[in-house]
């Protein structure tokens, strides 16, 4: 698959048809799939960080719309080696300074929207503005949709122990399902915090 069919793909999942990057992401995984395997031992593992590194992916390039890589099986390749390693890492590293890693995990990837909030609001503002907006997205979303993604929140509970509760046929039903809601949740935050930046301009 090359850079415009890509580029095709990106720009169709933009305009709302996401059935293109779904099948971009199956065929993705299936290329790639032994090689995962070879780093991470683990079928699991495996599916867990290309579910990672394809919601990155979709945020850089889908609604960042940063300028696509000439090839994109293997920039996809790299992200994955890096999740890798970053699951390899202590959480209490990787969340340091932060509360509640979830909304680390949805908001630092936000920086470039939140960059562009006015320069009157204050540190303290930005952060609660994007505190509700996270807490808006999260009600909007299925009863689904909310287990999967506070399912991060549990270090004792993995995420394949919601295969059966949540009546997913398999495992990767289920981490497709979670790259879903992610993608509905970044969606839905950036709405919000576009919502509540307009109605804190009304009230100046």
């Amino acid at each position: 698959m090359d850079s415009i069919d890509v580029k095709h793909i990106i720009e169709c999942a933009q305009k709302g048809n996401e059935l293109p990057f779904n099948t971009f992401f199956d065929l993705t995984y299936k290329k790639i799939k032994p090689k995962l395997l070879s780093l991470t031992k683990s079928l699991d593992d495996s599916q867990e960080i290309f579910i990672i590194s394809m919601q990155k992916f979709w945020e850089r390039f889908v609604i960042n719309q940063e300028n696509l890589p000439h090839n994109s099986t293997g920039y996809i390749l790299t992200m994955c080696k890096n999740a890798w390693l970053m699951q390899k890492r202590s959480k209490k590293d990787t969340f340091i300074s932060v509360e509640n890693p979830l909304e680390y995990q949805v908001l630092k990837q936000q920086d470039t929207q939140v960059d562009g909030i006015e320069e009157s609001h204050t540190t303290e503002n930005i952060e609660l503005l994007r505190h509700k907006a996270l807490v808006q997205a999260l009600n909007m979303l299925s009863d689904k949709c909310r287990s999967l993604i506070e399912n991060e929140l549990n270090d004792d509970r993995k995420l394949k122990d919601l295969q059966e509760e949540l009546g997913f046929k398999n495992y990767q039903a289920l981490v497709q399902a979670k790259y879903n809601c992610k993608k509905r949740l970044v969606r839905k935050v950036y709405e919000v915090i576009e919502k509540l930046e307009e109605n804190q301009k009304t009230k100046m």
